[in-house]
């Protein structure tokens, strides 16, 4: 199946761009997937860090108050400690005076819920509302408090009234810190100091975008804080994030995991301070939306591009095609045999310089077609002269038969011989025997002519012949020695003083043969041998034929080839030698009977 120059140029045009936008766009795609992907791995990491400083922020001022009234003597562990001597009105004013330190420290942040100090026998003391004492140690609370001996520890989110209970109104619940208000060696009670839960929900619950999830974890892998109030103070293990949690390993890092059949990223932060966990879950699936979103607002450019580009390639292929179908059409008259239109492109590229070396090839062509119908009818021209000169010697040669049969009646042998010569000369310039003859025919056509010469000339030369038997049948072109013969003896010997000798010599030589005509005459002077071949300079025409040496010299061509034709060599005064040099196997007619 033909395809067209213009469907390739579309066809190849619209694959490049089509590849070449593919490939920006997939590469644009994946680079704006790993930017999204970083942007929000960036935002979360920062978000959870700022997270865990806030609240470790939050919960060192909390810490501290707790310190100040662990280590407060006069005030709390002078009156946690039992005196059974104290009276009741010193045991009233030691009462009072812890109250009111309570209270003065109570107001310090607005964000503290509650203070309470309790002696290890039941008494209480607090601001806000409270866990009641005898819940709170019976918990592992309350246990882990004295084996840290005075240290903190934190109690994850729970109700303000109920240690293992959270409450579903938020401004109930609270976190808080405890320590154990040591004396010496032995503990004289506790001070727990809660803050409210709206706090951490303010620092944790921050806008997060690709439907993020943000949720805080205990040591023991209890939610803190989580975006759902149900998995509050609940263990992750029981909800559907129950495989993070062993993923969680070191300090801080980020992992890809899948959770509930979702891909996600996982960002993670542990607290030197708390050594609570804040976790960030990323959707990638939520990425590769916002990417693909993205991507299809943006597509909208390569789009764009792509048909621009495709609306050029259909100008641009109507440009060049337009311009090669013109040189199509030319073409197609010019097999037709039209070589009189040339054609006319100014695309200033390279249509424009085929279109010129089409239009030069076809005047070439019309130039060369123009000489071979000259040079046949320059050969048309030869042969109908060629044809005169057999036509008048018609009436001559019934003459000649009829001097001839006299002759022989009348016994005058000389007459005979010279007109029998005669007679067959013009035998064969009335084309008898076709336009090719033998080198033998040839031979005795020149022999019967030098005969007559003989009588004209009265013995003023002799003639030898030396041709190698080898070529003597080989066809050659009639009458072509005839007039080198004529030309010797006109203006070689005639001149000379004295006989001469007139040399014909052929032999074969690399698939030619060669055929050379001498003379020891006057030979020819240099000047003359130069325009030797000229029409309107050479003026002697053969006296028997009417053919010279140039329609030698041309007919030569004609039947031979360009690369053909007479070489003549001359010394004035000493010889002339003509050489004639034709291929063996003659190309055309090679006989006409």
């Amino acid at each position: 199946m033909r395809i067209g120059i213009r469907t390739k140029i579309f066809t190849s045009f619209s694959v490049v761009i089509i590849v070449s936008l593919t490939i920006v766009s997939v590469l644009w795609y994946n680079k704006y997937y790993d930017s999204q992907r970083e942007s929000a791995e960036s935002f979360m990491s920062r978000t959870i860090l700022d997270a865990n400083k806030s609240f470790e922020l939050t919960l060192k001022d909390i810490d501290y108050i707790s310190t100040i009234i662990s280590l407060n003597h006069p005030n709390v562990i002078d009156v946690l400690l039992p005196d059974p001597s104290e009276s009741l009105i010193n045991r009233l004013e030691k009462d009072r005076k812890l109250d009111n330190f309570i209270s003065s420290l109570y107001g310090y942040k607005y964000y503290i819920s509650s203070i309470q100090v309790a002696s290890l026998g039941g008494r209480s003391y607090s601001q806000g509302a409270t866990v009641p004492t005898n819940e709170f140690m019976e918990s592992s609370w309350f246990e882990q408090l004295l084996e840290q001996r005075g240290n903190k520890i934190f109690i994850t989110t729970h109700s303000n009234k109920k240690l293992n209970y959270v409450s579903s109104y938020v401004n109930q619940n609270v976190v808080s810190i405890a320590r154990a208000i040591m004396d010496g060696s032995e503990a004289a009670g506790y001070v727990m100091v809660d803050f409210s839960y709206e706090v951490v929900e303010r620092i944790f619950n921050t806008p997060l975008p690709n439907k993020s999830q943000l949720f805080l974890i205990d040591e023991k892998g209890n939610f803190v804080y989580s975006p759902r109030n149900k998995d509050i103070n609940q263990p992750i293990s029981d909800t559907a994030y129950a495989d993070v949690l062993p993923e969680l390993k070191g300090s801080s890092g980020k992992i890809s995991m899948n959770i509930n059949g979702e891909k996600h990223l996982v960002i993670y932060h542990t607290s030197d301070f708390t050594n609570w966990t804040t976790v960030g879950l990323i959707p990638q699936g939520e990425l590769l939306a916002e990417s693909r979103k993205a991507a299809n607002t943006i597509m909208i450019i390569p789009m764009v591009t792509l048909i621009v580009a495709l609306f050029v390639a259909t100008i641009l292929s109507n440009q060049i095609t337009i311009n090669i179908g013109r040189l199509r059409q030319a073409m197609k008259k010019v097999s037709e045999g039209n070589l009189s239109d040339p054609i006319a492109i100014s695309s200033g590229d390279e249509v424009e310089e085929l279109s010129d070396g089409f239009n030069a090839m076809v005047t070439n062509l019309r130039l060369l077609l123009d000489d071979v119908k000259q040079t046949e009818e320059q050969k048309r021209i030869l042969e109908f002269k060629a044809l005169q000169a057999q036509i008048n010697p018609h009436f001559l040669f019934n003459t000649l038969n009829q001097i001839k049969w006299l002759a022989d009646v009348q016994k005058a042998d000389n007459i005979k011989q010279l007109v029998t010569s005669l007679v067959t000369l013009l035998h064969s310039s009335m084309g008898k025997g076709g336009e090719y003859v033998t080198v033998q025919e040839e031979q005795q056509y020149l022999e019967h002519y030098l005969n007559i010469q003989q009588f004209r000339y009265y013995d003023k030369f002799v003639a030898v012949f030396d041709i190698e038997e080898e070529i003597l049948q080989v066809r050659m072109l009639k009458f072509l020695l005839q007039p080198i013969v004529e030309n010797a003896l006109i203006h070689g010997l005639e001149p000379l003083k004295g006989r001469g000798q007139l040399t014909v010599k052929g032999y074969e030589d690399d698939g030619h043969i060669v055929i050379q005509v001498s003379d020891n005459g006057v030979g020819i002077e240099q000047e003359r041998l130069e325009t030797i071949f000229n029409k309107v300079t050479e003026k002697n025409r053969s006296r028997f034929s009417g053919i010279g040496l140039v329609n030698v010299q041309e007919r030569m061509k004609l039947h031979y080839g360009m690369g053909y034709g007479l070489q003549i060599e001359s010394v004035p005064g000493l010889f002339t030698t003509v050489t004639v040099r034709i291929p063996i196997e003659v190309k055309g007619d090679k006989k006409h009977d």
